[in-house]
């Protein structure tokens, strides 16, 4: 995982992701480290702790692009970021901890999640992800919402869907319910698009994933 003056490193213990980036957090190396943290927090790990031990940092860069991923994946998949030996004292706006130990003897458990995940046939995915939406929304008696998730499940998965491996996913947690879509390649998504087909939801993303596949959400308020 190379790329101008940042090398990150992924290791894992006990379900916690640890991201090792070793090199220059500067303004050019800003987006590599942005869509590593973004990437790894979407694969749901029970936390991520970024060790900056071996890290030389601009202050405003670093504070800048932990707290943007945090910005964006608060309402999903809200999965702790905590950071570990910064080397030098920050207002980060994350929990940070002397060391990597210290962060991840500080990971609790992580909340309860509903989760259904279908692949979907090639032809037809649209329709069929509005069907599960619909079928997803009434086992889990949130039908006052079930009109507004199959709309964004249709326009997901009328992005993301390239004919590989379409995926549509339901995910209910903390009064939340997240839509996705995702396919095994990469597609780009214009801003715009991705509100138009996300309309009525607080939220909206996309993302890369670690299998060179693309993953986009949104999240609805119940």
């Amino acid at each position: 995982m190379r790329e101008g003056l940042l090398r990150v490193e992924l290791s894992g213990e006990d379900g916690v992701a640890v991201l090792s980036p070793l090199g220059a957090l500067v303004p050019s190396t800003y987006t590599r480290m942005r869509d590593v943290l973004l990437k790894t927090v979407l694969a749901q790990p029970t936390a991520v702790v970024v060790d900056l031990s071996d890290l030389t940092v601009d202050r405003d860069t670093a504070a800048s692009v932990f707290h943007g991923v945090w910005t964006q994946v608060a309402d999903w998949p809200g999965v702790p970021i905590l950071l570990a030996a910064p080397p030098h004292p920050v207002d980060w706006s994350l929990p940070s901890y002397a060391t990597v130990q210290d962060a991840l003897a500080a990971v609790g458990a992580p909340p309860t999640r509903w989760v259904v995940r279908a692949p979907l046939p090639l032809r037809g995915s649209c329709g069929f992800a509005r069907l599960l939406a619909e079928q997803t929304c009434r086992v889990w008696k949130l039908t006052g919402i079930s009109d507004e998730a199959a709309d964004i499940a249709d326009g997901l998965v009328g992005l993301a869907a390239r004919g590989i491996r379409p995926t549509v996913v339901f995910e209910w947690w903390r009064g939340r319910l997240v839509v996705g879509a995702s396919e095994d390649a990469l597609v780009p998504c214009d801003p715009l698009d991705l509100r138009y087909a996300a309309m009525g939801a607080n939220r909206c993303g996309w993302s890369t994933t670690w299998s060179d596949g693309t993953l986009m959400w949104a999240v609805l308020n119940a």
